[in-house]
């Protein structure tokens, strides 16, 4: 896929952030999962509850000399042991899925997660993002077709590391065919960070109970 062509069809991109954290996202960037625990650099026990495994719970992280951050919990990957490519280990899906930033390419999947009730029931922080911008500042982008973080049922589609796939290899009008085009792409993705993600930052809005309820920057 051409890059010039997936600016075109996905001008935007959003991403939600813990509520509060446009401060540090201005001051760090978007940092992976893996990123944020390098930086962070906590007790061998938490780091292990943190990247080896399933994170039942969410893990906050406290360094001095750094805002205080937050790591989520992946209960969505409910069904994950059963949704795995052929020769694929848990652990290496999880590996992919903790060595990304993640963002959504269109507003209405972005409007599906704000309304789910895991969401709703706290403020999120979203950021809206120029596409071109972002892509100018990172050679290496991967797709993905659906919510890789995602297996609430078991028969959802086999995922591993194999399910990223860089942008200009992407099959587009082959995953039209069998997806349509509004779910063709979902995820764009980068590796490890995104140290300067506030140059691409269009908007930053709070949202409540599943809407935008105020403006916290725009460009």
């Amino acid at each position: 896929m051409d890059r010039e062509h997936f600016i075109d069809l996905y001008p935007r991109l959003f991403h939600m952030a813990v509520d509060g954290a446009w401060p540090s996202i201005q001051e760090l960037g978007l940092l992976s999962t893996a990123a944020l625990v390098d930086l962070y650099a906590p007790p061998d026990e938490v780091r292990a509850q943190i990247l080896h495994g399933v994170r039942r719970t969410s893990v906050a992280l406290r360094r001095e000399g750094l805002p205080d951050a937050l790591v989520r919990d992946q209960r969505p990957l409910k069904f994950i042991d059963q949704c795995l490519l052929p020769g694929t280990t848990l652990q290496e899906f999880l590996d992919a899925l903790n060595g990304r930033v993640f963002f959504w390419v269109s507003p209405e999947r972005l409007s599906r997660l704000m309304g789910a009730a895991a969401y709703r029931r706290h403020p999120q922080t979203v950021l809206e993002l120029d596409t071109a911008t972002l892509l100018a500042a990172h050679p290496h982008i991967e797709l993905a077709p659906y919510n890789t973080g995602s297996v609430h049922v078991p028969n959802m589609p086999a995922r591993g590391p194999a399910t990223f796939v860089r942008l200009e290899d992407y099959p587009y009008e082959q995953m039209v065919k069998r997806r349509g085009r509004q779910d063709a792409v979902v995820e764009l993705t980068v590796p490890y960070a995104c140290p300067t993600v506030a140059d691409a930052v269009v908007k930053v809005d709070r949202w409540e109970r599943g809407r935008p309820t105020s403006r916290l920057f725009s460009r």
